[in-house]
């Protein structure tokens, strides 16, 4: 039996559908973060670099581990990033890196990718309004540590 809900609202014990799409979005986000930064450490050879990637990476950890927390809290199983996004996003990485493997182009590239995901992130927290206040200040976090990412790499272009 399925139940549909309109956006916002709730079945007692339920999250609402605002919550569902404001964790996702942060799940989802923060995988692709570390997926991406795993990707380029493979081929960059700058160990401030490195370092800088690895303290974010574990950043974006935190980040999933929290959205997951709250998304079985409610009795639901986080859906991570779908096998295409990952290879596609694999596959440009890599053809990025190997093309040109310099710390410069590694952080032009990382600095894009937070860019697209400081977008949607204010995107779905307008759009998720209503949800829960541990939801957003999630959300709120993933766009800040998203936009401090970016400040950090503008030092290797």
């Amino acid at each position: 039996m399925f139940v549909f809900l309109a956006r916002g609202q709730t079945i007692s014990g339920v999250m609402n559908l605002n919550d569902i799409d404001l964790l996702s979005h942060v799940y989802q986000t923060a995988e692709m973060g570390r997926d991406g930064i795993r990707s380029v450490l493979k081929y960059s050879r700058d160990a401030v670099l490195n370092k800088t990637l690895l303290r974010q990476e574990e950043e974006y950890r935190r980040l999933q581990d929290a959205a997951e927390e709250l998304i079985r809290a409610h009795g639901m199983i986080p859906e991570g990033v779908g096998a295409m996004a990952r290879l596609s996003s694999e596959m440009m990485s890599t053809v990025k890196t190997v093309a040109d493997p310099s710390a410069t182009k590694i952080a032009e590239m990382m600095i894009q990718g937070s860019t697209m995901g400081v977008t949607k992130s204010l995107r779905t927290i307008r759009d998720c309004q209503g949800a829960e206040k541990g939801s957003v200040e999630l959300a709120e976090r993933l766009l800040k540590t998203e936009q401090a990412n970016i400040e950090e790499l503008k030092a290797f272009l």
